[in-house]
């Protein structure tokens, strides 16, 4: 106790003449500014890989099943749909057709995705009906909902018809000519993926394989896990049921290249905010030892009453122990003011390309307890030198000089 009670009495009297050290203070605010900033700014960063996170999964599916190649599935493939369906961890399977098309409108044509599923799947989408409804499969006019992005781009309405050209042509009279087709609008969906809105159209799957030509054969299916994290699993035991030819991929794979970056983005901050810890430790070294110079007499008189070289190394190493406590508990106080500020009082807004507009922040406690921990080893390692110091002081000298 006796010990703790010097160390706390050094650490804040820190002066030859007995006063708080301002360099004392400089130590406290670079650990807590330190972590602090490392803390905040990766729980921003992984607010951000998450709501990405959560809306590619929204708009794309967590596990595709196709030919890699972009070959047709023939419909004697179908057979395979309720194996698929009965892996453990999936909670449905979508056939789908896809294709690159030419949308054309009254003003102006864009290229576009389409998207032909079930009509009654598509109520299981997580999508969101903007306006209008979905389509149904109509003969006289075939129908199909468009992207909110896209709508907005060509300055679509509801009940507009619009053209669609694909780049897939059939023989006729004149020779081969694009397929097309006219398509009424029943509405617009959001999947809360900017790009994904902006590109891609659905409609029923019967009236994209009679747009196609594709009689009852499918570009693949579309497959959703109860968890994603369980995709990659779920994709490595539907690869043992379909035939050879065709591929599984899960999430993971397709959007590999976007993750990783925001892996090695995260990485990268690490590293960088690791050296303003790197400097807060060493300004614990610099106060310590300051410290040390400053209290050599108070060491001598220690000494010269019985104390001995262990305890005064323990003193220190106490001194060391309360600086990054407090230095700590700041950073931990400046992180929570941070994230509650961000969270429920900040008004900055992300451009209008960023459906959440808000600044996402998520609390990962490994990552927390990872810097924490870090930084609190690095702090120990600090004070082993200016401890180590203080207690091979010579007693006599100490007094004499001071």
């Amino acid at each position: 106790m006796a010990v703790r009670f010097i160390a706390w009495r050094f650490l804040l009297k820190g002066t030859e003449r007995g006063t708080f050290s301002p360099m004392t203070l400089f130590a406290w605010l670079a650990i807590g500014v330190g972590v602090g900033a490392m803390s905040s700014l990766l729980s921003v960063m992984y607010g951000f890989e998450g709501a990405l996170k959560d809306k590619v999964l929204n708009a794309y599916p967590h596990i595709l099943i196709n030919s890699g190649d972009g070959k047709v599935i023939p419909g004697t493939s179908i057979s395979i749909e309720p194996a698929l369906r009965a892996v453990p961890g999936v909670k449905k399977v979508i056939p789908y057709v896809q294709n690159e098309m030419i949308l054309k409108a009254e003003k102006r044509s864009v290229g576009a995705v389409v998207w032909g599923i079930p009509t009654s799947e598509m109520v299981q989408l997580h999508f969101k009906v903007k306006e209008g409804q979905w389509p149904v499969l109509n003969e006289d006019s075939p129908q199909m909902v468009v992207g909110s992005e896209l709508a907005e781009r060509m300055g679509l309405s509801v009940g507009d018809a619009v053209q669609l050209i694909s780049p897939l042509e059939r023989g006729g009279a004149l020779g081969l000519i694009p397929q097309s087709q006219v398509f009424s609008i029943s509405g617009f969906f959001s999947s809360g993926h900017y790009d994904f809105d902006e590109q891609y159209l659905i409609m029923p799957l019967e009236d994209a394989q009679e747009l196609l030509g594709l009689d009852q054969s499918l570009s693949g299916w579309q497959v959703w896990t109860h968890s994603v994290d369980a995709a990659e699993a779920v994709a490595s035991k539907m690869q043992e049921l379909v035939p050879r030819e065709l591929e599984v991929k899960s999430w993971k794979t397709f959007n590999s290249a976007l993750f990783q970056s925001l892996q090695l983005e995260q990485y990268s901050m690490f590293l960088i905010l690791s050296f303003s810890i790197l400097i807060a430790v060493m300004n614990v070294v610099i106060t310590l030892t300051m410290n040390v110079a400053h209290k050599k007499k108070n060491i001598g008189i220690l000494r010269a009453l019985g104390a001995t070289q262990k305890q005064i190394n323990r003193i220190f190493l106490w001194e060391g122990a309360f600086m990054g406590a407090v230095g700590l508990s700041l950073g931990a106080l400046l992180t929570l003011l941070f994230v509650l500020y961000v969270k429920y009082f900040s008004f900055y807004q992300l451009p209008e390309i960023y459906y959440d507009r808000t600044i996402p922040v998520e609390i990962r406690p490994l990552s927390l307890l990872t810097i924490y921990g870090v930084a609190t080893v690095l702090i120990a390692l600090a004070t082993l030198y200016p401890a180590s110091r203080a207690a091979q002081l010579n007693t006599i000298e100490a007094i004499r000089e001071s």
